[in-house]
């Protein structure tokens, strides 16, 4: 049996035995986990004061998602308060027990969040995206400060606490974090919960955040290039086939890899797009109708004979129908470009998708609907027609193409320098 707690993967390989028991952290001296014979997992840290032993419950760990119980970064995180705790004699269970009195008698960062979300984020699309990130990377240095003593020096923990392991702030995550702690003060100052922001000023890109506004998308020259290279690479053939598939549809990376079986008509050539909901990313209020191309079907119909016929998702891990993540992909595709390639990411390929299509002379309105954006202005208001037949139009014309460029031997007019 595994003695100590050292990575995630660890904690994933821990099976239920007939008795329960507890295997204790790597990192953080009185953290345990303990695994019952249900298959419950539940972070504990036992301490002692003299000749007194204690414990203490902290939260659950769900081996299927981490991210919706205590992960093992949250629990050493909050063993390591203990720890502080116990270094200057004072018992955690009692420390505890003041915060929480303490908080219920001044309103804290984190009731303001409780509010926020019961009001405002409960009502978003993409939610429970916010919510986790607020749990994880927020809540652990914000949660229990009192609104009227946050300062600009507690907002940097959270920033400076998002770097790589080599020791570089991330951008991305940094913009996400100040993005939802402006959004939970705003709450909080309209709400006379809070009097003043504590950083009115504080921009992303002060603290390292923003993310760079990419215009990557691939010329006819580079997807030529690509597409006679896909049988080439280093992967399971189901991996090309979804290479080829985020090129044709031009849908997000998300809504791809989310993809059920049971939204598919193979026969009428449609694709039912479901609304944005905690399990599909599609940003979109509505269902929508998506039409397949001949391109489109082909993948999916030898997919369908690669996957078993139970399994849900059309792009699962290869050996279980389990949900594959956008960074497998992008990894996918870093690993076997060749070295004079400019990288891509999967949502270039939605870019791409749009900027090329264009370039074809195909109808805009329709190349947007494809990919569900918005239509502009009063069109939005006043247009409900579905352009269902215009989408088809586009995404035929468009498999045609990279059927073309696939071929080894024919070079498109637009790689042709002139004399």
């Amino acid at each position: 049996m595994t003695k100590r707690i050292s990575t995630n993967a660890t904690l994933q390989s821990l099976k239920p035995q007939e008795k329960e028991f507890s295997i204790p952290d790597k990192k953080i001296e009185g953290l345990n986990i303990r695994v019952r014979p249900t298959g419950t997992m539940t972070w504990i840290f036992r301490f002692q004061l003299g000749k007194k032993h204690e414990k203490i419950t902290m939260g659950r760990y769900v081996k299927l998602k981490p991210e919706t119980g205590m992960t093992l970064e949250q629990a050493r995180t909050e063993a390591g308060r203990y720890r502080s705790w116990l270094a200057n004699n004072k018992n955690p269970k009692q420390e505890l027990v003041r915060e929480q009195r303490e908080q219920e008698e001044a309103k804290t960062f984190h009731s303001a969040f409780t509010s926020f979300d019961e009001k405002r984020l409960s009502k978003q699309l993409r939610g429970e995206q916010a919510r986790v990130i607020y749990t994880r990377d927020i809540k652990p240095f914000l949660g229990h400060i009192k609104l009227e003593e946050l300062s600009i020096y507690d907002l940097n923990k959270v920033f400076d606490a998002k770097v790589n392991k080599d020791g570089q702030r991330m951008a991305g995550a940094i913009g996400v974090c100040h993005k939802i702690i402006n959004q939970v003060i705003n709450h909080a100052l309209a709400l006379n919960m809070l009097d003043r922001h504590p950083a009115p000023q504080l921009k992303a890109k002060d603290v390292g955040g923003g993310s760079k506004v990419t215009k990557r998308n691939l010329s006819f020259a580079e997807l030529k290039i690509l597409l006679t290279s896909l049988n080439d690479w280093r992967t399971n053939p189901a991996n090309i086939r979804l290479m080829r598939f985020l090129l044709g549809c031009g849908q997000r990376i998300s809504a791809v890899l989310e993809m059920r079986w049971s939204e598919l008509d193979l026969d009428k050539g449609i694709w039912r797009l479901p609304a944005s909901s905690e399990d599909r990313h599609t940003k979109s209020l509505d269902v929508r109708k998506v039409p397949l191309s001949n391109y489109l079907l082909e993948q999916l119909r030898e997919q369908r004979e690669s996957v078993p016929s139970k399994w849900k998702l059309v792009w699962p891990q290869l050996l279980a129908d389990k949900l594959q993540e956008p960074a497998a992909v992008r990894a996918l595709i870093k690993r076997n470009l060749p070295d004079d390639f400019e990288s891509f990411s999967p949502h270039d390929l939605r870019r791409t998708f749009i900027s090329r299509c264009s370039e074809m002379g195909l109808d805009i309105v329709a190349i947007e609907k494809v990919v569900g954006h918005q239509l502009p202005g009063m069109l939005r208001v006043y247009n409900h027609h579905d352009y269902l037949n215009e989408q088809l139009v586009v995404l035929e014309a468009w498999g045609d193409k990279l059927k073309e460029l696939g071929i080894a031997n024919v070079v498109p007019l637009s790689m042709i320098k002139p004399a």
